[in-house]
């Protein structure tokens, strides 16, 4: 679908190398995000690493994609500002959500279209959301979904670095129910 308008048919075009480098700089920032501790922090890289998809999708040619990361970088941004106050707004999610749905309408060309901005409006319901567990599964229904969408585009950096967010996210469910259950079956003490 894509593919065709930067000669991946007949090899690798410069727009497509381009892309790649900068779907690696925001996997190299997602992935930093995902160590640091502090929210404000956290945000912050990942809001460079939603800046470098920008790039990652027009060079691709994925306007969804690229709709979508517009989108989450001002959201991510907020976030930060939000963070940096210890505030949250109630209508913030809905907001992003609508605008979403928008830039969906706007950049819609197939189905593959759909899977950004729905990927994208479940992360933004996840990060709003207090228990830790659901943010995971939230989090991991998002991966799966950017990870069809770099199927479909053919971003190799995307693929990859979306089914290791994907192992990420199993991984901490797994630990998360084992530490659970181990929690249960202690025997209280008197």
């Amino acid at each position: 679908m894509f593919m065709d308008n930067f000669g991946l048919e007949n090899g690798i075009s410069v727009f497509y190398i381009v892309s790649q480098i900068f779907a690696l700089l925001g996997t190299i920032f997602s992935l930093i995000a995902v160590q640091k501790r502090k929210k404000v922090q956290l945000l912050k890289y990942n809001t460079l690493a939603s800046f470098c998809a920008i790039f990652h999708y027009v060079f691709l040619g994925a306007w969804s994609g690229m709709a979508a990361k517009i989108i989450a970088t001002v959201r991510n941004g907020i976030a930060v500002y939000e963070a940096s106050k210890n505030k949250t707004s109630k209508l913030i999610p809905a907001f992003f959500v609508t605008l979403y749905i928008i830039g969906g309408i706007v950049s819609f060309e197939s189905w593959i279209s759909l899977l950004p901005i729905t990927a994208a409006s479940i992360y933004t319901i996840a990060i709003y959301t207090v228990d830790v567990s659901k943010i995971r599964k939230y989090a991991l229904l998002g991966s799966s979904l950017w990870l069809v969408y770099n199927i479909c585009v053919f971003s190799i950096v995307g693929i990859i670095s979306e089914t290791i967010f994907i192992v990420d996210d199993l991984t901490a469910i797994y630990r998360y129910r084992k530490k659970k259950s181990k929690k249960r079956s202690r025997p209280k003490s008197r």
